[in-house]
C-alpha cells in the first residue's frame, strides 16, 4: 500500500524540468511542531526519549492539557494553512510565528475548520496501525476528540490567541535551548545544503535514493511512498514537491498535500549506516586528522571542484592535492562526476552522519589560513 504522486508530461521531458518542481524548506516552526508530536508519543521516537522523558518531568499540568488540546494540528501531519501554505519562507522562527498571526486574522475560520474535519475524516478513514511496517505506529491512537473544533466554531480568534500564546510558553520553557544545545539550524540547513547540491549534481531520482528513507521510491516515473493505506496524487505543471528535514520525526515519514502541491517532510537524522565497522570508522578519522585535508572538505562543501582549482586555491601543486584527494576517496568522503571536460569532487553524507553539522565547526576563512 502506497502513496502514488505522479507528475505533469512537462515535469517528465527531462531531468532539469523535473528538478525545477523540488524544493527543500527550512522551517524551525515545523521543527517546534514535530518536537510536540514527540512529546505526546515519546515512546515511538527512541532516538530522542531522554529528552521527551525529561522534558515531561519539568513542566506543568496545563502544558499537557494544552499538548492534547491542539493535539489535532500534530498527532500526525501537521497542517499546511499554519505555513501559510508556503507562500513565504522565513529564515527564523519569530517571523514564522509573526506570520502564522497574520495568516490566522486574515483566513476565513470555516477554511480552516473544512482543513481540520477533512483531516479528522481521512485519519479515522486511511490510519491503519497493524499495517504500518515495523513497530511505528504500535500502540498508538488518535485523538478522537473534536473540542478544538467545536471551539472553533465558537470563537476562533479566542482560539488562535490560545495556539499562540501556547507556542509562545513551549519555546521559551522549552524549544529554545534544544534549537540551541543540538545546534538545529546548522543541522537543518546544512542537510538542505547537502541535498540540493545532489539534487543539482545526480537529479531527482538518484536524490531519493540518497536521503536514505525506506519508503520513498523512484519507479516508472512515479515517487512511490510506502503508507498503510492506498492513495494517488496528480501533479499539475504548476506544483511543486517541497522536502523538509526534520531532527525530531524518526521513524516517521509525512507527506501532505497542499494548495500547490505535496509536503514530505523527512528524517534527517537517522542517517549513519549501522554496517560500518571499527575499521571503517578509522580509515575516516584518520583520513580527517590533516589540516590540508579539512581545507579541502570545507572548500568542496561549498562548492564542487577540480583538482587544479583546489590547487590554485591552497597554492599546492597538482600532485599532492591528488594525494590528497585519493585518501579522501578511499575514505568514503568524497566522489567524482564529470561535467563536459572537466572532473569535479564533492562530499559524500559520510562526515555530516557521523558529525552532523560537521562543516560549521570549521571557519568560512579557513582555506586562506
Amino acid at each position: 500500500m502506497a502513496i502514488n504522486v505522479k507528475f505533469s508530461p512537462y515535469a517528465l521531458q527531462n531531468n532539469e524540468t523535473l528538478i525545477q518542481r523540488v524544493q527543500f524548506v527550512y522551517s524551525p516552526l515545523n521543527e517546534l511542531f514535530r518536537s510536540l508530536h514527540v512529546l505526546l508519543n515519546p515512546r515511538h521516537h527512541g532516538m530522542n526519549i531522554d529528552w521527551a522523558l525529561d522534558i515531561q518531568k519539568k513542566l506543568p499540568n496545563n502544558f499537557f492539557n494544552n499538548l492534547h488540546y491542539f493535539s489535532l494540528l500534530y498527532d500526525l501531519e501537521v497542517p499546511s494553512f499554519l505555513f501559510n501554505d508556503f507562500e513565504k519562507i522565513s529564515s527564523n522562527l519569530d517571523q514564522e510565528i509573526e506570520q502564522l498571526s497574520h495568516h490566522l486574522s486574515q483566513v476565513n475560520p470555516s477554511d480552516i475548520i473544512s482543513i481540520l474535519e477533512k483531516i479528522v475524516h481521512d485519519r479515522n478513514n486511511q490510519f491503519i496501525p497493524t499495517l504500518a511496517k515495523n513497530l511505528e505506529w504500535q500502540g498508538f491512537t488518535l485523538n478522537s476528540s473534536c473540542e478544538l473544533i467545536d471551539d472553533l466554531k465558537k470563537d476562533p480568534h479566542e482560539v488562535y490567541q490560545h495556539l499562540l500564546s501556547f507556542v509562545q510558553n513551549y519555546r521559551k520553557q522549552v524549544f529554545d535551548k534544544i534549537w540551541e544545545e543540538k545546534g538545529l539550524e546548522k543541522f537543518l540547513k546544512n542537510e538542505i545544503k547537502q541535498q540540493s547540491i545532489y539534487l543539482s549534481s545526480y537529479g531527482f531520482n538518484n536524490l531519493i535514493d540518497h536521503l536514505q528513507v525506506d519508503r520513498i521510491f523512484w519507479q516508472k516515473k512515479q515517487l512511490v511512498i510506502v503508507k498503510p493505506f492506498e492513495k494517488k496524487i496528480q501533479l499539475t505543471d504548476q506544483d511543486v514537491v517541497l522536502f523538509i528535514p526534520s531532527y525530531f520525526i524518526w521513524p516517521h515519514l509525512f507527506v501532505n498535500q497542499f494548495k500547490h502541491g505535496i509536503v514530505i517532510c523527512y528524517d534527517a537524522l537517522n542517517k549513519l549506516e549501522t554496517s560500518i565497522n571499527p575499521q571503517q570508522l578509522a580509515t575516516v578519522f584518520n583520513a580527517l586528522s590533516d589540516v590540508i585535508r579539512l581545507k579541502i572538505m570545507k572548500y568542496l562543501s561549498d562548492r564542487p571542484s577540480t583538482t587544479q582549482a583546489l590547487g590554485q586555491i591552497l597554492i599546492m601543486s597538482d600532485s599532492t592535492v591528488s594525494h590528497h584527494l585519493k585518501l579522501l576517496k578511499e575514505a568514503g568522503l568524497v566522489i567524482t562526476h564529470k561535467q563536459g571536460k572537466f572532473v569535479l569532487y564533492e562530499p559524500t553524507p559520510t562526515v555530516n552522519d557521523l558529525i552532523p553539522g560537521f562543516y560549521s565547526y570549521l571557519e568560512s576563512n579557513s582555506l586562506q589560513k
